[in-house]
């Protein structure tokens, strides 16, 4: 797997194929009801300016030259938002998430303090993995379909051993 930051300039070419795979997996798990065209226009009005802000960015995830996933994020004031992350279904239940979980830690500054996630409420396997992480339940949307998470950074499990070996890599 290689993870690599999407070039922001290049978004308009890249956000589409990334819906695709966000739509692929989410249209089994809670279908919105709306057409394709109608999600796909909100995502795009929502996505696509969020990225003009600099602490926004999108990891693109390859296996070789296909394109398995993204993980959409901010980091700011001390706490790490996990705003969205997809695999392509053929990648679910892979080692991509370590690879990525790996990756985040090199990247996520040591100051970092909490992390924050939304979950559907009918993801029961993305509410596991939150859950895994160490992260807790601590509202909902206004709307009531997704809930909120809430953790500390440095008690995400096995964090504290991927940090280090990381460091080891490094130095």
């Amino acid at each position: 797997m290689k993870i690599v930051e999407l070039d922001k300039s290049k978004k308009d070419s890249v956000l589409p194929l990334l819906f695709d795979i966000l739509h692929s997996n989410m249209s089994r798990i809670a279908p919105s009801g709306k057409s394709y065209e109608d999600e796909f226009s909100f995502w795009i009005s929502c996505v696509s300016p969020a990225l003009d802000k600099e602490s926004r960015k999108i990891l693109l995830i390859y296996d070789g030259c296909v394109l398995a996933g993204f993980f959409q994020y901010f980091v700011n004031g001390g706490l790490f938002m996990i705003e969205e992350i997809q695999l392509c279904r053929e990648y679910h239940r892979t080692s991509a998430l370590g690879e990525l979980y790996a990756y985040l830690v090199g990247i996520i500054p040591e100051d970092t303090e909490l992390v924050e996630a939304y979950a559907n409420k009918s993801n029961h396997r993305s509410i596991a993995i939150l859950n895994h992480l160490g992260l807790e339940a601590i509202g909902e949307t206004d709307d009531g379909s997704l809930y909120r998470f809430r953790g500390r950074y440095k008690n995400i499990p096995r964090y504290k051993g991927i940090l280090k070996k990381h460091r080891e890599k490094r130095f």
